[in-house]
């Protein structure tokens, strides 16, 4: 049984702007045997809506609407709703336990703080879906997909209040409207300008009925979207036909110039994606985007003394005989990135950085598939630092038949190996090929991903490859957090939280400089979490052996390295530190004071 059903009397509801959508909803409440006591409407329009809909029912002012009313549906335009709440605010129009629900998918429940100020309860309902603002509306509530944001007591009302007028109950957490609403307005109403653009190109050009022509186009794109994503993509920029693209140009460009600005940006975007998805090759999309633009964009992408490599032939041919190091990257280039790029000129005549998204290091539940892929962007900051070739090769091309892998051993089963298994199995055998394929005097690595850096070194040793490592200092944002590729995953809250592992590092160095052993310095680290890491689940938090990520023996004097691993949200972050203990003073010395 729904629970409202428990108020006696059912409700009594209030409608403060009887637009499309709100004289729909409360005639659909209505119908579930709620009582609709006053509406809101100044517009001839909703008068008439509301004649129509919810016949017999006061129309009152807006002030009027919130007296005596269980419910107060607030079902106003988007930018106007934080006026009419605080004006009902400040107006002490809210009663304790009054049910407030607006409509806004731009905002979740925090627009209606004053309300929650005087003791309403707010409730977040989107309907997503159009409205005419008709009785058509009122069949399609049913199965409609409506957000929903409230506190997890009153949760059960809004989606109660959902299930009785036939919609479909989706759970939205508050900081996340403003997203989920451009989404829909991305995808809705950017859909309606775009199939209305289509239709006129054809009905210029003469061609009749057009939108029965467009029905099963139309429809079978956009389940193929929905069920597939972007792997529905068809069509000439999924095939690579560039031929057909220019001639669309031109086509749009001679009958339809002020359409061509559309199809040009969203044709990019579509280049864009399928490049990072692999259906087409770097020099294919820079092909597409020449046409599209009508310039060289190949110097955009590629400036003089840059140059985007696909094949390994095609790598071959760019290099020299001059002395080169190698960065290898998986792409979304941050500044730690850039920072191994910088200290790789500094150490080489030529530069190479791999950019590849390595299908073999992801495990089941991770995240290839979202893994950003933003080759032209990278290219761009890579241009930018005077990269002589940048060698992106699709996974065929790396992997034309799997046959052998390496293993990493005992060290690629423990801290990061035991939570992504088989993970630096995949690591050492694309940076072993990296290696053969790109023939580096220097590699360089960063130091974030210690257990990596280490593996790699063991694997060059135990090969005999005639290569030198090099590590790079982590590079971190200015409030602490290691720069990483997976931050863009942080909502903002989510960041605050993630600084805990900077601050857990910094709190065992502190420790170990001010001459804490081992067990000080691990136990000055732990307890720095403890005290602030209630949102953060750890997966790790270690001192071991840089080379062999075995546990720290006490006594060495060997410098360690403290390493934690941690979820915040859904996103795994590394940090770490290594650790140079503070040598201990000879046994009878005593310190000695500055200006004696």
């Amino acid at each position: 049984m729904s629970p409202l059903a428990n108020r006696p009397g059912r409700l009594k509801i209030g409608v403060v702007g009887a637009g499309r959508v709100g004289a729909v909803l409360a005639h659909a409440l209505r119908g579930c045997g709620h009582e609709v006591t006053a509406v809101s409407g100044a517009s001839a329009e909703s008068r008439e809506r509301i004649e129509v809909l919810l016949p017999e029912v006061p129309i009152v002012d807006p002030d009027d609407v919130l007296k005596g009313n269980d419910l107060v549906l607030l079902t106003v335009p988007d930018d106007v709703l934080p006026d009419v709440v605080a004006g009902f605010a400040k107006l002490g129009l809210f009663s304790p336990g009054q049910i407030v629900v607006h409509t806004a998918g731009r905002y979740g429940t925090d627009v209606l703080a004053p309300a929650t100020e005087q003791g309403a309860i707010p409730i977040a309902v989107h309907p997503a879906m159009t409205f005419t603002g008709t009785s058509v509306d009122l069949g399609r509530l049913e199965g409609a997909p409506f957000a929903i944001t409230a506190g997890p007591a009153m949760l059960p009302i809004g989606q109660a209040l959902v299930v009785e007028m036939g919609g479909e109950p989706i759970v939205l957490p508050d900081e996340a409207h403003e997203v989920y609403h451009a989404a829909l307005a991305h995808g809705a109403n950017h859909l309606v300008t775009l199939v209305s653009q289509a239709r006129r190109i054809l009905e210029r050009a003469g061609v009749q009925e057009t939108g029965k022509l467009f029905a099963p186009l139309l429809g079978a794109a956009l389940e193929g979207a929905l069920v597939s994503g972007d792997y529905a993509l068809t069509g000439p920029i999924r095939r690579g036909d560039v031929g057909t693209i220019a001639a669309h140009v031109e086509a749009l460009a001679r009958t339809n110039p002020e359409i061509l600005p559309t199809y040009r940006e969203l044709a990019r975007a579509t280049t864009s994606r399928a490049l990072e998805l692999d259906f087409l090759s770097p020099a294919a999309a820079v092909q597409i985007v020449d046409v599209l633009e009508g310039t060289n964009a190949a110097a955009d992408i590629a400036a003089p003394g840059t140059r985007v490599a696909t094949t390994i032939s095609e790598l071959h041919g760019l290099l020299t005989r001059r002395r080169r190091a190698v960065v290898m990257t998986m792409g979304a280039l941050h500044e730690g990135h850039l920072e191994l790029v910088r200290e790789a000129k500094r150490r080489a005549e030529e530069v190479v950085v791999t950019v590849f998204v390595n299908p073999l290091q992801f495990g089941e539940n991770e995240d290839l598939d979202a893994y950003p892929r933003t080759l032209a962007a990278d290219v761009e900051k890579l241009t930018t630092l005077g990269v002589d070739v940048v060698f992106a090769p699709t996974v065929q091309e790396m992997y034309p038949q799997r046959r052998i892998t390496l293993r990493a051993g005992e060290m690629g089963t423990v801290l990061e190996g035991a939570a992504r298994p088989g993970h630096f199995d995949g690591m050492l055998t694309v940076v072993n090929k990296l290696l053969g394929i790109t023939r580096p005097d220097v590699a360089l690595f960063g130091q974030k991903d210690a257990q990596q850096l280490a593996l790699i070194r063991a694997m060059v040793a135990d090969l005999n490859l005639d290569v030198d490592i090099v590590s790079v200092p982590i590079v971190r944002d200015r409030d602490g957090l290691a720069l990483s590729s997976r931050n863009a995953y942080l909502s903002a809250t989510e960041r605050e939280s993630a600084l805990i592992l900077p601050r857990t590092i910094r709190a065992g160095e502190e420790a170990a400089a001010a001459g804490a052993g081992p067990e000080g310095t691990l136990a000055a680290a732990r307890h720095e979490f403890s005290s602030h890491a209630d949102d953060v689940r750890l997966d790790y938090l270690a001192l071991v052996d840089p080379a062999t990520m075995t546990a720290y023996e006490a006594g060495t004097e060997e410098p360690a390295l403290l390493a934690i691993a941690a979820t915040v949200g859904n996103t795994r972050l590394l940090d770490n530190a290594v650790i140079q203990w503070r040598p201990e003073p000879p046994p009878g010395s005593s310190p000695t004071l500055e200006n004696e």
